[in-house]
């Protein structure tokens, strides 16, 4: 009875083993088969993109030279038609008209976007903006952006909220793109934080001349949501925005770090009479990068009323500090590092590194 249930167990298992292995056999052969679909369905638009090369560039060729009244219509010779009812033909086109109108200027450049908006390829890009897939509303947006399709604006603005950061991303650079400054208003609706990378890129893409009124800058100032307040900042920077001062001047006691690291920026840049003893009421509560930078201020806009104030932070126990500020005190004080060098402790490390230091630069 016992040798028969072992001989029964070993069975089943042999079977299972088995099973096993012609499952994994053929999840195999359907993973070859998939691969090779996949390769052989790449290699079949790759042929069609080659074939499709030369109307393409016929089409744009013919857009770029065309030089009659802005209001005529083009009077292209599409050839074959029937192409432009194929969805992955009119994908290479479009692809093909961003490509051509990143790279010319002037007459060319309205002509491809009047090409785009006749084949209504900009539905096409649209319909991407309104995909589920974050990647497809990316390139839609681009799309969007870069032919200057200020008539999709609304859809384009609610995005400027999503959740997806990269589709969030793409919609505020489409209303800087649109308007400039004024594209800036999403700010007044965004949750969620605009990274540093990001705030760097919008900065890069306001390249206009200066708008007539910032005072919207002073509203952002004050969001609840920290990472406006930081671009704010550097906006306010940016723009050379002297009536922000007193908002800026407020944001030295903000907690987030970057804020008042932010609102300095713009005090170094911009400071004014009360500038020195504003910074220095922030001085110890400050971390060693926020101290750094107070003193480096006070090098541009101190004055002697802050020497009292620098002599204590040359008893400071971070060599960083105690240098930064010798640094000042030989900039403000009327003798100079002669001043210093009437210390007791001059002859002592690290001040005899920190005098030489400050000769050096000096000197250079």
């Amino acid at each position: 009875m016992h040798g028969s249930f072992i001989h029964i167990f070993f069975e089943m298992n042999a079977y299972k083993f088995i099973s096993a292995i012609y499952i994994s056999l053929l999840a195999l052969v359907l993973l070859f088969v998939f691969i090779l679909g996949m390769v052989i369905y790449k290699k079949s638009i790759e042929r069609k993109r080659k074939m499709w090369r030369d109307p393409i560039a016929t089409i744009i060729s013919q857009v770029i030279f065309f030089t009659e009244e802005e209001s005529e219509t083009f009077d292209i010779d599409f050839g074959n038609k029937k192409l432009l009812q194929n969805d992955l033909f009119r994908q290479c086109l479009i692809e093909e008209v961003i490509h051509a109108r990143k790279n010319l200027t002037g007459t060319a450049t309205t002509n491809l976007k009047k090409l785009y908006e006749i084949l209504n390829l900009d539905k096409d890009s649209f319909k991407k903006v309104n995909s589920k897939r974050w990647h497809i509303k990316v390139k839609g947006l681009q799309e969007l952006s870069v032919m200057e399709q200020v008539k999709y604006v609304k859809p384009i603005f609610r995005l400027t909220n999503n959740k997806n950061e990269l589709v969030r991303a793409e919609a505020q650079s489409a209303l800087i793109s649109f308007y400039g400054f004024p594209g800036l208003r999403f700010l007044n609706i965004t949750t969620y934080p605009i990274s540093q990378w990001h705030q760097i890129q919008l900065l890069n893409n306001l390249n206009g001349p200066k708008p007539d009124n910032l005072d919207s800058i002073k509203k952002w100032l004050r969001s609840p949501n920290e990472s406006v307040i930081n671009f704010s900042l550097k906006l306010a920077t940016f723009y050379n925005c002297y009536n922000v001062y007193e908002s800026v001047i407020n944001c030295l006691q903000h907690p987030g770090i970057q804020v008042r690291l932010g609102a300095l920026d713009y005090l170094k840049k911009m400071p004014r009479e009360d500038t020195p003893e504003k910074i220095i009421e922030i001085y110890p509560s400050g971390n060693k990068k926020i101290k750094l930078l107070i003193l480096d201020i006070l090098k541009e806009a101190g004055t002697e009323k802050q020497l009292l104030f620098l002599l204590k932070q040359l008893h400071n126990a971070d060599n960083d500090i105690k240098a930064s500020a010798a640094k000042t005190l030989s900039c403000l004080h009327p003798l100079g590092t002669a001043f210093l060098q009437t210390h007791l402790f001059a002859d002592e490390n690290p001040w005899k590194a920190i005098f030489l230091q400050i000769e050096t630069e000096r000197a250079a």
